[in-house]
């Protein structure tokens, strides 16, 4: 019994490792002119090590440009139809696959295919495409890829096409003969319009205020609009629209607005509506060596500390300094992080007062900081 097993294993293992078997799918396609296909080679027992490569054969010839696991046909014509093989290699190993035959119907004539309506918006599925059709055994069937016809046999006039691209497939009676055809269902272009932010990414709640708008130039080509802040605030036909936050969140922003067209359009964005996480250092080195040479505040981010305008994040702002005896020796309103670098004064401690006013309230901020050059 052990004889047995042992015996066994070995078999197996010498045929995954020894043998290399390719077969194709699917081995057999009919298809309308016009129509896609793809051949697949599927690799079904392989070697242990070596990469396989591929070479494909039609009707026996090589076929010098496809080495590649799959042979794509767009448009199939009757020039395509034959036997077609895979090789397969690993450069000591090979096999060829089974054949796969590429057959064509006989072919139907489209004489005529057009839309037959006006463009309509981009969003609206009324295209009209109207087509004529001869050769092959009346009645004919069509599928159109889409949308409906008020006659399902002669359904020569086909309604309610989205935009895009579609395949027309139309077969005769019995099923001898029929033809494939891509056809585009085109709409009106709508007009590019492109929303300014500022701030560009963050409110914060001691400075709330966005302003949206969009360019001036765009106006000729709408009739109407309507800015959506995210929370409860819209307005229309205003053009630069602001509006300050009362709480914080990501708000979804969007511009909705009706072309002169008659198509509606809406664009989406967003903001996030924060309060800001202060970061004041308690040490500045105003050497001269482009590093911490300012009283620079940040805000304190995922990513480490960002910089900051601190005109952006709140209303108004002030910075008073003092040294250690109480003397004022620096006073700023509006104080934008990094404007004091110390002046003449001497290295050592010196205390300061940041106010933040805000809309709702303000932030106070008290600390000391070392002046320190380093010589």
């Amino acid at each position: 019994m052990k004889q047995f097993f042992f015996s066994a294993f070995l078999f197996i293992g010498y045929y995954s490792s020894g043998q290399l078997t390719i077969t194709v799918f699917p081995p057999e396609a009919k298809l309308c002119y016009g129509m896609d296909i793809t051949f697949q080679a599927q690799i079904i027992a392989a070697p242990d090590s070596g990469t396989v490569s591929f070479q494909w054969l039609k009707n026996g010839a090589l076929l010098t440009d496809s080495t590649r696991a799959y042979l794509i046909f767009k448009k199939v014509t009757f020039s395509d139809t034959g036997i077609y093989k895979c090789v397969g290699t690993n450069g000591i190993l090979s096999d060829t696959s089974n054949p796969a035959h590429l057959q064509i119907f006989p072919k139907l004539i489209i004489d005529t295919l057009y839309r037959f309506n006006d463009l309509g918006c981009p969003r609206d599925c009324k295209g009209q495409f109207k087509t004529q059709i001869s050769g092959g055994n009346l009645p004919y069937h069509y599928n159109w890829g889409g949308g409906y016809s008020l006659d399902t046999v002669h359904d020569t006039l086909h309604l309610g096409l989205c935009p895009g691209y579609h395949t027309l497939i139309v077969k005769d009676s019995d099923y001898t003969h029929c033809i494939a055809r891509d056809y585009y269902v085109d709409v009106l272009k709508l007009p590019k319009i492109t929303i300014t932010k500022v701030p560009k990414d963050t409110v914060y709640l001691t400075h709330p205020t966005l302003k949206l708008s969009f360019p001036d130039s765009s106006k000729k080509y709408l009739t109407n609009w309507q800015w959506n802040f995210g929370d409860s605030a819209k307005f229309s036909n205003i053009n630069p629209a602001s509006h300050d936050y009362s709480k914080t969140g990501r708000f979804i922003i969007t511009l909705g607005f009706t072309d002169q067209n008659g198509c509606d359009t809406t664009i989406t964005d967003s903001i996030l509506v924060k309060l800001v996480d202060l970061v004041i250092p308690n040490v500045f080195t105003p050497n001269g060596d482009g590093f911490n040479d300012t009283f620079q505040m940040k805000e304190k981010a995922a990513s480490g500390f960002k910089t900051i305008d601190l005109l952006e994040v709140y209303l108004s702002d002030a910075l008073v300094v003092f040294d250690r005896w109480g003397r004022k020796v620096y006073e700023k309103n509006n104080y934008r992080s990094g404007d004091w670098n110390g002046d003449h004064l001497s290295d050592g401690v010196y205390y300061y007062l940041f106010k933040g006013h805000g809309p709702y309230n303000d932030e106070v901020y008290k600390g000391a900081v070392t002046i320190l050059r380093g010589h």
